[in-house]
């Protein structure tokens, strides 16, 4: 999938075991293209010493992923992140699955070198991840106007839409700060595993690696909204290659999460822009991106190849990442 987001609920581990086996056994040989007999490469696990040359590639396609990001799902899990590598070493290709807890592992976006498509490599990169993925449930983040293109692969379970946004903040809108029963504290002065506990509940899933990764990172700006000490919503806010992302922004109610979003954005220096990725069935959050007049450049549905993942729309006001994760 050039360009798309694809993502599997695991439902054992031992399969997840033996797929990854299969990656590794199957990735020790180079093949070549279907296409054209002078093209050598290899899929194989991707190593750390790979972030940067995969970091130039997803830049060269002007998929804006800060090598700290790579850093965090690399250092979350990378037995499931995988690459594409000629014989002269040069890198290619990239998909990848991150496993979350026991019963989830997210896939990230799907990319092939421009020169390189149309020859057969993205196909067989494809095929490898597909057979890692085994019989689990697959859901992605599916471009919304080629949602029909990956119907035959059973992808046709559709969920929620979100749309990815960027623009300046507005000052005028993070003005207004909503005052209420609530307080909004620094992550870093409080116990960081009531953060997770809230997170969980959101994501349906626990994920306590990786959000501490994300969430704790030196760059990161995260603030914690309570209310009689119990956790009522969060947000991160983080340098990008191409100004800030908050991700994610998650709230109980409206207030809550205007006076998280004013926080956080008071972090973004004038000038640079907010990556915000927004469910559309949240009104609220739809308001804001209305508010601070974003730019919104990519729709993306969540489609399932078994059953629906059900999420609480109304408490997510920008997923926590467009790749890898259920919200």
């Amino acid at each position: 999938m050039h360009g798309e987001r694809f993502v599997n609920d695991k439902r054992k581990r031992s399969g997840a075991k033996n797929s990854n086996e299969h990656m590794v056994n199957n990735c020790e040989r180079m093949v070549l293209s279907e296409h054209t007999k002078n093209i050598r490469y290899e899929i194989r696990p991707l190593k750390r010493a790979d972030l940067p040359s995969l970091h130039a590639l997803l830049a060269e396609n002007k998929w804006y992923m800060e090598m700290s990001y790579l850093e965090c799902v690399f250092n979350t899990d990378p037995s499931g992140l995988t690459v594409v590598v000629k014989d002269n070493g040069e890198l290619i290709g990239h998909s990848g699955l991150l496993a979350h807890g026991d019963t989830i592992v997210g896939g990230g976006l799907t990319i092939i070198k421009d020169g390189y498509r149309h020859l057969g490599i993205g196909k067989h990169l494809f095929q490898e991840q597909m057979k890692a993925k085994g019989d689990r449930n697959g859901f992605g983040n599916i471009l919304t106007n080629r949602i029909t293109f990956y119907a035959p692969f059973g992808l046709t379970i559709m969920s929620h839409i979100f749309h990815f946004n960027q623009g300046p903040v507005d000052p005028e809108f993070i003005a207004d700060v909503p005052e209420g029963d609530f307080e909004v504290v620094s992550a870093r002065d409080m116990k960081f595993d009531d953060v997770i506990a809230y997170d969980s509940e959101i994501h349906t899933v626990p994920r306590p690696v990786y959000i501490s990764n994300w969430a704790m990172h030196q760059l990161a700006n995260t603030y914690v909204a309570l209310k009689s000490g119990r956790v009522v919503g969060y947000g991160v806010v983080r340098p990008s290659d191409v100004g800030y992302k908050m991700h994610p922004l998650y709230a109980d109610d409206p207030k809550i999460a205007k006076a998280l979003f004013c926080r956080l954005a008071s972090h973004i220096p004038t000038g640079q822009v907010m990556n915000f990725a927004q469910p559309i069935g949240n009104e609220q959050a739809n308001a804001f991106v209305v508010g601070n007049k974003l730019t919104s450049y990519i729709s993306m549905t969540r489609v399932y190849d078994k059953w629906n993942i059900p999420v609480d729309i109304q408490r997510v006001y920008s997923v926590s990442t467009t790749e890898f994760c259920i919200i």
